[in-house]
């Protein structure tokens, strides 16, 4: 029987990382969900929050599994600009 409390986790915890991406070009809150699902769906990454009215976009990922690169690439085929805020 499967259960939903025992989800094996995408990463192991000691590996991830926070990075935080300014965008430019989301036109409203509706773009920011987009972005988030989007990231969301990548391998590696685990959380993305993205403020509309801040232009953050603030992503948990395993840094083993993807890159920052890899990140603003997918935000730029989404029609964003994105870069990484250090």
């Amino acid at each position: 029987m499967f259960n939903f409390f025992n989800k094996k986790p995408k990463s192991d915890n000691s590996q991830l990382t926070t990075v935080n991406l300014s965008l430019t070009g989301m036109h409203c809150s509706s773009c920011a969900v987009n972005i988030d699902l989007t990231l969301e769906d990548l391998a590696g990454v685990l959380d993305s929050h993205t403020n509309y009215a801040q232009s953050i976009s603030r992503i948990k990922l395993d840094p083993t599994k993807l890159k920052v690169d890899d990140l603003i690439k997918e935000v730029e085929k989404l029609g964003y600009s994105a870069t990484l805020v250090s």
